[in-house]
């Protein structure tokens, strides 16, 4: 083989080599899922984004992955990257139990504490003063919070709503619980109980209104608005507390205890309290990222161009020769 062609495969052997090395530079991609979404992503602690996001990174390398967001743990991880393919990373935060705090304060203390009827602590504080516990890592949106009393005092009930990283106080004093003073009277025997009545007004027509749990009237004074309704219930067993429970949709629930006495109309007055959601600023999202420059980025038809035209000058000099 002539020197002139043997310089001329080594040329077409080179541009083949540099042809096949930039095919090898193409980029990966990386897809990143969080629960909850809106989270801050970034990857190798430089390029960031909101999920869900897309990255587009260097092929065939290590990558670092870094999520934050309000409340939650941070979470990371790596990943290895093939050129031209695309991986997906999905990642569930947990809640940060030091920063979203639910504090309850009860006057007397003594009483038991329920948070959403499953978390209960007992023994809060002493009976002849207050007491607090306090549940942490709450999930942030309402919660039902329930106190079984000391004796002689009211259960008590309510709904809260709890801030995504923030401590939320509630401070509960309990009612008393008042017995009947009864009397030494003949008994008369009667297949008949003694009974009372009980009367309920409540400031939302549309209400559901019932008494220990069992009885209930739904659409209290018409359809749902504003306005008063009120029901009767008649026959209820006298000399003995019976429970009452009110609902309207888009508001608290609400109960109360009430003494009965015998051939007396007991009253009740119920005001009920709007569920209201505070909606805080929303958070700027950032610029949008630059994304990752990478080598396979790069147009690679104006540089095999520059190669393929300096080997044809290379052999049209060395023809001339």
């Amino acid at each position: 083989m002539s020197l002139k062609y043997g310089k001329t495969v080594i040329l077409i052997m080179l541009l083949l080599l540099l042809v096949v090395g930039a095919q090898g530079l193409a980029p990966g991609r990386i897809t990143v899922y969080s629960i909850p979404s809106g989270a801050v992503v970034c990857i190798d602690t430089t390029y960031c984004d909101i999920t869900d996001s897309t990255f587009m990174v260097s092929g065939n390398t290590w990558h670092t992955i870094d999520i934050t967001n309000k409340g939650y743990l941070p979470w990371s991880n790596y990943i290895f990257v093939t050129s031209d393919h695309t991986y997906r990373v999905d990642a569930e935060l947990a809640l940060n139990p030091s920063v979203t705090v639910l504090q309850v304060s009860i006057t007397p203390g003594s009483g038991t504490v329920c948070l959403d009827s499953n978390q209960c602590h007992a023994n809060v504080g002493a009976f002849g003063s207050s007491g607090t516990t306090q549940f942490s890592g709450v999930s942030p949106g309402y919660h039902t919070i329930t106190v079984w009393s000391p004796s002689g005092y009211q259960d008590y009930y309510t709904t809260v709503y709890v801030d995504l990283a923030k401590s939320t106080y509630v401070n509960i004093d309990l009612k008393p619980l008042f017995t009947p003073v009864t009397t030494i009277t003949p008994v008369i025997t009667s297949a008949t109980p003694n009974t009372g009545m009980v009367r309920v007004y409540v400031d939302r027509t549309g209400s559901t209104i019932c008494i220990d749990n069992t009885d209930c009237r739904m659409n209290v004074g018409g359809t749902s608005g504003t306005g008063t309704g009120s029901t009767l219930f008649t026959k209820v067993t006298a000399n003995a507390m019976h429970k009452i429970s009110v609902t309207a949709e888009g508001y608290k629930p609400y109960s109360l205890l009430v003494l009965v006495r015998e051939d007396q109309i007991n009253t009740a007055d119920v005001s009920l309290q709007p569920l209201t959601v505070e909606t805080n600023d929303p958070t700027p999202l950032p610029a949008e990222p630059t994304r990752i420059p990478t080598k396979a980025g790069l147009d690679a038809a104006p540089l095999l161009g520059a190669l393929v035209l300096c080997g044809a000058v290379f052999l049209f000099r060395n023809n001339d020769k």
